[in-house]
């Protein structure tokens, strides 16, 4: 009967000591994700400043439509570029349609590429990329000044650039809008500032 009391009072020490240690581990947790920024499109520091008027600049489409880029219009724009060789830019062309389709009401997205015809046809095919604007020459990369793919840049209906950077992953593609929502350049700038502001109130 007393090694039964014994035990049980020992199994409730391990229990109380397992609850604190559970705690503590919630809290680093809790502590480390604070600390974590959320990793945005990297903006590389060249080309129009965000919030700042963007570059205007009028291209053909694939068609031999002409396209405005940067002028005001109805609707925001999303420029994604991208090439055929380029496989980052093909993983993340279904979060683009995804983008396009739940923003439609709002948003045109343009895709702009450079390089050999045939290779961005196969692309389109293969995307199902057919009723797209898609552009094909230099003159927007150029004017927009992309160095590296895949990129993107979200100009609003005032033709004001709101955000832009290289874009790995869905997420990267979500922080334009998350920037844009929040009038920071970047969502790296935005929670360096918010964090001095708040440590600021806190002295």
């Amino acid at each position: 009967m007393e090694a039964l009391i014994v035990s049980n009072v020992l199994l409730w020490c391990l229990l109380i000591a397992l609850a604190f240690a559970v705690m503590g581990l919630v809290r680093q947790i809790g502590v480390l994700h604070g600390r974590l920024a959320p990793a945005g499109a990297l903006m590389v520091d060249k080309g129009v400043a965000v919030n700042e008027p963007a570059p205007q600049v009028t291209a053909a489409d694939r068609h031999g439509r002409p396209v405005n880029f940067g002028y005001a219009g109805e609707k925001a724009q999303l420029l994604f570029f991208l090439s055929p060789t380029c496989p980052i830019c093909k993983s993340l062309l279904p979060a683009i349609k995804s983008i396009a389709k739940a923003q439609a009401d709002r948003l045109d997205v343009i895709y702009v590429s450079d390089g050999d015809m045939d290779a961005q046809k196969a692309l389109i095919a293969e995307h199902n990329l057919e009723d797209a604007t898609y552009v094909v020459g230099p003159e927007v990369g150029m004017t927009y000044q992309i160095g590296k793919l895949p990129y993107a840049a979200l100009v609003d209906k005032a033709g004001v650039l709101r955000s832009k950077g290289l874009v790995n992953s869905r997420e990267h593609l979500d922080s334009l809008f998350e920037v844009e929502h929040l009038g920071s350049a970047t969502l790296q700038q935005y929670l360096h500032n918010h964090t001095h502001s708040h440590g600021a109130h806190n002295h």
